[in-house]
This record gives structure tokens, sequence and C-alpha cells, in this order.
């Protein structure tokens, strides 16, 4: 019932289906066995603001979509990277999966608009028997080489190494930082935590340059176009190293000539799905321009959008030109 679900979601999102079937028994025991039941997971959403969003998945239809940053806000970054090490894969990705995953499990459980308070029957088989033990289902790669200890056959605990083999790859793969630079400046791909930060040249002075001065919109967003903005791999998530430097950002794009309007846009390599690829462009956009608005510019100032890999300024043969293309790009709009 659900496998053309897992496809889908696997080729969106560039994560095995075999993970997806993994993670697929262990979101339905977090979903059914937290306080308060399903109706309990649901509120969770709820109470982040999403409530017509989950309203649309419950019964009928038609499901409103949810975002992977909408998911980790609801369940935490921590429980998403607990299921992350479960099934091996990286943390971003399963927070993609789930918001692939999430509107369609919650429709098919919520049949006829009603809030069940246990799996319901004709899924049972289908889950793996998750039933009441969602913690027992969620232990994925642990349960493997535990089992050869109860008499189990033993070829189990080499299945249990090769869970744990790959938790500890994702793990490795997950602490390097995508570097996505301003557009048509090259920059390194990647940079790792024992590397140096990656700064553009003449970032921050152009920016101090502005401070106290009379600028028009276009000197800001040269300079706003010499940033460097970091994300983790595959994610929306902001790295801290960047903070600083958005911060300083803020300060001057609060003292822009008055009518002032400033699109943030997000771009893409073309490496993975296109349709993942402009939706990792868009939360990226709004995650800057959330970030600039926490520190205190004025949300009529900023417009966030998303191209994907539909605007490339290099040539994404190379690993040098797909850095060019992975860019976050400030216009002035007119």
């Amino acid at each position: 019932m659900f496998e053309t679900l897992i496809e889908q979601v696997a080729a969106r999102f560039g994560i095995g289906a075999d993970k997806v079937r993994m993670l697929l028994p262990i979101l339905t025991g977090l979903m059914f066995n937290q306080a308060g039941g399903f109706g309990g997971f649901l509120d969770r959403f709820k109470q982040q603001g999403m409530g017509d969003i989950v309203q649309s998945w419950v019964g009928g239809g038609p499901n409103q979509p949810i975002s992977p940053m909408q998911v980790e806000s609801a369940l935490g970054a921590n429980t998403i990277g607990d299921m992350a090490g479960k099934i091996g894969a990286d943390r971003s990705a399963v927070s993609g999966v789930l918001s692939g995953m999430l509107p369609t499990m919650v429709n098919e459980f919520t049949e006829g608009g009603r809030i069940p308070t246990a799996i319901p029957d004709k899924f049972k088989g289908l889950l793996g028997g998750v039933m009441g033990t969602g913690a027992a289902a969620a232990s994925a790669g642990a349960g493997a080489v535990r089992a050869a200890s109860s008499g189990m056959p033993g070829w189990l605990p080499w299945v249990g190494l090769l869970l744990l083999a790959l938790i500890a790859f994702f793990a490795f793969r997950s602490c390097h930082r995508e570097a996505t630079p301003v557009a048509g400046v090259p920059t390194p791909a990647v940079s790792v935590p024992s590397m140096p930060k990656i700064e553009l040249p003449d970032a921050g002075a152009a920016l101090d340059a502005l401070v106290g001065k009379t600028f028009s919109a276009d000197d800001l967003v040269k300079a706003l176009n010499l940033m460097a903005i970091h994300f983790d791999t595959d994610s929306a998530r902001i790295s801290a190293d960047s903070m600083e430097i958005l911060s300083k950002a803020a300060t001057v794009i609060k003292a822009a000539p008055s009518g002032t309007r400033i699109e943030v846009g997000g771009h893409t390599d073309n490496t993975g799905d296109a349709a993942a690829n402009m939706t990792l462009s868009q939360d990226r956009a709004a995650a800057v321009v959330s970030q600039l608005v926490s520190d205190g510019v004025d949300p009529a100032l900023l417009t966030s959008k998303g191209y994907g890999q539909d605007k490339p300024v290099a040539d994404n043969s190379t690993e040098e030109g797909r850095a060019k293309n992975r860019r976050m790009e400030f216009t002035v709009l007119r």
C-alpha cells in the first residue's frame, strides 16, 4: 500500500528505498506510542502553528505539503537524529523523507476523519507488526546484534555490524558542511571542522564600509553578494560559522534607503533530483530571510525565492562549477 510512496520519497530525497522501509515502522511507532497517542503526535505540529496543514491530512484531504524544516520544528532535532541513527542515514535526509511521508500516512490512518487509538488492523502486517511497541520497532540496528545472543541464526550479527558501519559512515559524512557561495565567486564545495572557516574576500569589510554612510540599494546588494553562507549538507540549517556575517548584514540592511526591497534567491547545482533541489533552494532562501528578520530586519524589506538548479552560472560538470552554482544571490526588486 505504501510502496509507491516509499519509492517516490526515496528518489526525491536521495535516500535508499530500503532505508525508507526501515523508517516506516519507526515513524509509526512514534506516532502511536508517545504521550497522548496519535492525537498527541498531531498536537506537536498544531503547537507549532501547523493546525491547518494537519487538518488537511485527516480524512479526505487534499493534503497540504509540509517542509523538512517544519517537520524538524515539530518533532525536534534529537528525535529525528535518533531515527537517522537507527537506519544509518543523514538527519536532513530523514527530515525530508518524513515531510514526504507524513501527509499520506496520516491520511491513511485517519480514514473517515477519525483519530485512531491504535494502529488500524489493516496496516499491522504491512508495518511489520509495530502494534504498541514503537521502541521495539525503532531498534532496527541494535536489535539485529542482540538477536544473535538469543539463539537466532548466525548471520544476524553480521547484519547488525553492517548497520553499525553504515551509521558510522553517515555520522562522519554529516560532519561536513556544504558551502553555498554567492553569485559567480568560486569557493570549495565543502569544508570540514579541521579546515579554516571559508570566507569570501572583503565580505565583512564591504559591509562595514556602508555603516554610517549614505548608500544605494545597489551598493547594498553588491556587498551582500560577497557573503558566503554555509548550510549543513543537504539541509536548510544555517551553520554557526555564518551567523556573524549575517548579523553584520542585518545591521546594514536595517539602514537601507527607504523603499528598498531585496530578494534572497536560493540556487543549487544539478546534483540529485530537480524537484528536491527546488525545495532545498526555497528552504535555504527562506532560512536566510528568517535569520535576518530574527536579527531585526523588517520583514517588509525581504522576500525569498528558490530557483533550484535552473539558473546555473557555471558548468555543472566540474566540482568548481557546481560550487559556483550553489549560492545565495541578493537582488534589488525594482
